[in-house]
């Protein structure tokens, strides 16, 4: 089998002709999807500032509503694009993708048209060599935020995946986030989330892949799991990757 994994779009217009090509070139069995579409900037701003000051945001200022109507575009633009493939596509939402009712509401609107896109945030998919869960987002020790950026508790997470741990046979994870691990780095931070690697030591996945960290292409090995960060499609970055083989490779929209 073949996939096609992408991740942050974050509106990048210009590169939304590359899809069907992409899938022209590779015909993949499946596409993985570690979300964020949308920018968010101005909703991130807005929280970070209220976590500063310990001050209530300020969710309905006109800067945030605009961005919001603008990132929704963003959000169904691309969900179409991938769904329009009729290849099956997994996808979780990204930090940047909130609020968590507009993407949902949009996700699972057009799940009902196309029963080839599956939302596999806290869920569990069977296909017949593997199992498929996802979770998205960023992921805390404490705080849940749902409204400026998709921010859940480590209580929230566990609880979710709760189920991974007993599902037999082979297991793909598909994170927004990043593990801790050189594939977490954006410039010069990093977002890697401890939590992920307990996830991975606890489950043993075959495969895991996830996003975010816009530094951070590339694959580690941890314990018997395969980790791979596509690498931002808003910079024109996507993988393909062999299954069960877990053959890698890294490409980019320019050399279409």
């Amino acid at each position: 089998m073949k996939f096609v994994c992408l991740t942050d779009y974050h509106g990048a217009h210009e590169h939304l002709p590359a899809v069907p090509k992409i899938m022209e070139a590779e015909d993949p069995d499946m596409i993985f999807y570690c979300g964020g579409s949308m920018q968010g900037e101005a909703r991130f701003q807005e929280y970070e500032a209220a976590r500063r000051f310990h001050s209530k945001p300020d969710v309905e200022s006109r800067a945030i509503q605009k961005e919001v109507a603008k990132d929704t575009e963003y959000l169904q633009e691309f969900l179409l694009a991938l769904a329009d493939t009729q290849k099956v596509v997994y996808a979780v939402p990204g930090y940047h993708d909130a609020p968590e009712s507009l993407y949902f509401k949009t996700i699972y609107n057009y799940a009902q048209i196309y029963p080839n896109l599956r939302p596999v945030h806290e869920m569990i998919y069977r296909e017949d060599q593997f199992m498929v869960a996802g979770f998205g987002g960023d992921m805390t020790l404490s705080e849940d935020n749902r409204e400026l950026v998709l921010q859940y508790s480590r209580t929230w997470v566990e609880f979710a995946l709760r189920r991974v741990e007993y599902f037999p046979g082979e297991k793909i994870l598909l994170f927004h986030s990043p593990p801790v691990s050189r594939l977490d780095k954006s410039g010069d931070e990093h977002c890697g989330v401890l939590l992920i690697n307990e996830m991975i030591e606890k489950v043993s996945p075959r495969l895991v892949i996830c996003g975010r960290a816009s530094s951070g292409q590339g694959t580690v090995k941890m314990g018997s799991a395969v980790v791979v960060n596509p690498g931002p499609f808003f910079q024109g970055h996507y993988a393909v990757i062999d299954y069960p083989s877990m053959t890698v490779q890294f490409k980019n929209v320019k050399s279409l």
